[in-house]
């Protein structure tokens, strides 16, 4: 078989407003269901043939679990994988995700796997769950947009529907990391969680627009008071300005929409355009 000798695939990342936890014995069956929205800055990876399996991210070399454990659910050939990332680690983007998605399309690309995109997308999905660095992203940066979860994992398992919306401008303020890992395997958070999750994916399926997903996720936010003071003085920032604004799952990061520059008394402002398209090759 001739292989290419390189491949590069882009994922956005995501953002989950919010999500119910949904954990059983098999991951592909597992994951989360909820709403969350992709932004074009995300992960752009590049997949060279090698003889020993390297991974680096921003120019470093890392363990980068997520990755590692996706591309050895592909293929037993030695690759070097080389990722850059346009979104913090660990501070509610879906970074793992983004990076494992995009480096099981190149890999596939690149030594001719001939796996379609569920195939790949279900790789990453489970070593997501595996590393429990996150749950639903994955399944959100499929389709892109802002989607609705309706059922955990990757389609055909999974079910995952879409709010129409423009692309448009998401702000967003980073204060540091938090850690899904912890998160997860809090059983009293876990209740928690999944108690508000059910009903703020209720009230959005109601009125599926994108400033109710805004809301919706603000809602989720409060009454999980999972809320650093910076995130929840940011929030209150931005809706007095009259924009809308929630915090990344899970991290420790605001993001809105119209935030009039209400954000920028807390730090760097970033922004992003929502992106439509799922993860694809280059």
């Amino acid at each position: 078989m001739q292989y290419r000798t390189s491949a590069r695939a882009f994922a956005p990342s995501h953002i989950s407003g919010i999500f119910i936890i949904d954990i059983k014995k098999d991951p592909i069956h597992s994951g989360s269901m909820g709403a969350g929205v992709c932004l074009e800055d995300g992960a752009v990876t590049s997949v060279h043939q090698a003889h020993e399996t390297t991974i680096k991210i921003n120019g470093a070399v890392s363990e980068a679990a997520t990755t590692l454990s996706a591309i050895r659910l592909l293929t037993t050939k030695h690759v070097l994988v080389d990722t850059q990332l346009g979104i913090p680690v660990s501070a509610g983007f879906g970074a793992s995700a983004a990076g494992a998605l995009s480096a099981a399309l190149a890999v596939n690309e690149a030594l001719s796997l001939g796996l379609t995109f569920n195939d790949l997308a279900n790789a990453a999905h489970v070593a997501d769950v595996k590393n429990r660095t996150g749950l639903g992203d994955v399944a959100g940066m499929t389709c892109g947009g802002i989607d609705i979860r309706k059922h955990a994992g990757i389609p055909p398992v999974g079910r995952i529907d879409r709010i129409p919306c423009s692309n448009e401008i998401i702000s967003w303020v980073s204060f540091g990391e938090i850690s899904t890992r912890s998160v997860l395997s809090d059983g009293i958070k876990k209740k928690s969680i999944n108690k508000a999750g059910r009903l703020r994916l209720k009230e959005l399926i109601k009125k599926p627009t994108l400033e109710n997903f805004f809301r919706q996720s603000c809602a989720f936010t409060k009454q999980i008071d999972m809320m650093s003071t910076k995130v929840r003085d940011a929030i209150e920032a931005v809706e007095a300005s009259g924009g809308l604004a929630s915090q990344a799952m899970l991290g420790d990061t605001v993001f809105s929409i119209n935030d009039n520059g209400a954000l920028s008394e807390f730090g760097e402002v970033k922004k992003s355009r929502i992106s439509h398209a799922g993860g694809h090759l280059l």
